[in-house]
């Protein structure tokens, strides 16, 4: 299957190659993908998006989109777009703008396309009494008097006009409160499950991504430093026992040969680290039978929760994954 998004050592710079933004970004997005890209402020997600979008020409490198390479500063057909505050008309209404998009996109149904996208992203559509079903936005509420949610919303809404393929969003949840945000995430996960739609998403809100993201880029200072699926960061913030013992390597041999199904690896302070299969948590009373059993004592053992969030912030922040959670039992 074609992938929705291929970027080959994208790079970008500013002041004549002073200011290094985006450097060598490889990047793949499969259709279907509801893609994460995440990363401190000035990290550069959104010039990344800007290349992507066709909004900004590369110094080098290549973009494809759905399997057509772009040339530098071109755009897809079929990708919808909002990077950094909407271009909307203050002095229109919701409504008015979008119709104004859909016409420039030569629409078959251009109000029907309008209400679509108004009723998908919760914005109030309602029919005109005069049988012509024309969707309304309330009358005198230009997109000037809307809130700064309602502002999002609408930039959302054009980006989805025309039934993009591909979906570019910087910061969708800004301005937005945690209900509606809950809202169009599950909306961008409609989309990809059946229509095949999908997304790259830049956000800080990271507690949010995790319920709808396929996958996920790590941005730091201009460079994708990794990428991975949701599965592989699901395993690396899986619940895990941290062990104290007066041994560390002969516990790990003797689990090695005990408890095989086990990964054991010592930290750097000798405490060893140990997960089980599948992200479950290692059985604690076995564990500690079969470290007593070989004459090995136990003086620290700690339960570290999985926590998304806090996993993909050490991953931005360039840390390793150093164990940390509540000390249930000590002394055993």
């Amino acid at each position: 299957m074609t992938n929705a998004i291929e970027t080959r050592g994208l790079s970008k710079s500013f002041r004549h190659g002073a200011v290094r933004a985006v450097q060598d970004a490889s990047l793949v997005v499969p259709a279907g993908a509801v893609f994460g890209l995440v990363g401190k402020n000035g990290a550069d997600k959104s010039t990344l998006l800007k290349l992507v979008a066709g909004l900004m020409r590369q110094d080098a490198g290549t973009v494809s989109v759905l399997g057509r390479q772009l040339a530098p500063g071109a755009s897809h057909p079929r990708m919808g777009v909002l990077v950094e505050a909407p271009a909307v008309y203050g002095r229109l209404d919701a409504f008015e703008n979008l119709i104004n998009r859909a016409l420039v996109l030569g629409l078959s149904d251009p109000e029907g396309a309008c209400r679509e996208v108004l009723e998908l992203v919760g914005l109030d559509a309602r029919i005109a009494g005069d049988g012509r079903r024309r969707a309304l936005w309330p009358r005198g509420s230009y997109v000037d008097d809307l809130s700064a949610g309602q502002r999002q919303r609408l930039g959302v809404a054009l980006a989805l006009i025309g039934s993009p393929e591909v979906l570019l969003l910087d910061e969708p949840l800004n301005g937005i409160d945690p209900t509606d945000a809950s809202d169009l995430l599950a909306l961008l996960g409609r989309l990809a499950r059946e229509r095949g739609v999908a997304a790259v998403v830049s956000s800080h809100v990271l507690s949010q991504l995790e319920r709808v993201c396929t996958h996920y880029g790590i941005m730091r200072d201009g460079a994708l430093v990794r990428t991975l699926v949701a599965e592989e960061l699901a395993d690396a913030c899986a619940v895990s026992l941290t062990l104290r013992v007066d041994a560390p390597e002969r516990a790990v041999a003797v689990l090695a040969e005990e408890l095989p199904g086990l990964t054991v690896r010592v930290l750097p302070d000798d405490a060893l680290h140990v997960t089980a299969p599948g992200g479950g948590e290692p059985d604690r009373k076995v564990l500690a039978q079969v470290l007593l059993g070989a004459g090995i004592a136990v003086t620290e053992l700690t339960v570290s929760e999985p926590d998304v969030e806090a996993e993909l912030l050490r991953m931005i922040d360039g840390r390793t994954n150093a164990p940390a959670g509540r000390t249930d039992e000590k002394g055993r």
